[in-house]
């Protein structure tokens, strides 16, 4: 299937916080809970994500989003100023998500390359999930030792690069 990456607007924002959702509970399974997966189709986890989102666009961000030739979104990424106080580079990738139907296409590496290109920048991945570590690594980012709990779900390691 082809698959393009365009600028989110507002209208977007609900089928793309479906869209992470739902790549949570095909990417995810076995590495998370069972119940941790399902909150995150939960429709007022839904809500807050969208609102998230809209105040990113409303302060000038960019959420950009993987879409099918009919609309459908498979994919989203964001980034901004990094949050962390030690944040190791100004750029963090905030959101990265892509549903299983796209993996594997390359559109992953373009939705990466559309919204951070080739800046240093940092983000965090979840301990374990081999996939995006691969990926992560596959694209010049390495751990810089730093590891979060996450409660009910684990821990994410912080993945940097320069």
């Amino acid at each position: 299937m082809p698959w393009r990456i365009r600028q989110a607007t507002y209208a977007d924002l609900e089928d793309a916080a479906w869209a992470k959702a739902r790549s949570w509970n095909e990417s995810l399974a076995g590495l998370v809970a069972d119940g941790v997966l399902a909150r995150q189709l939960d429709p007022e986890r839904i809500a807050r994500t969208v609102g998230v989102w809209r105040e990113a666009l409303g302060a000038g961000g960019y959420l950009w989003i993987v879409v099918a030739d009919d609309d459908e979104v498979a994919g989203v990424a964001y980034a901004a100023i990094g949050r962390d106080e030690d944040a190791p580079t100004p750029l963090e990738l905030v959101v990265m998500y892509l549903r299983a139907a796209a993996q594997g296409s390359g559109v992953a590496d373009a939705l990466l390359r559309t919204a951070i290109g080739d800046a240093p920048a940092y983000l965090w991945v979840l301990s374990g999930n081999a996939r995006a570590h691969t990926f992560y690594r596959r694209h010049g980012f390495t751990p810089d030792g730093t590891v979060v709990p996450i409660e009910g779900v684990g821990t994410k390691e912080r993945w940097v690069r320069r």
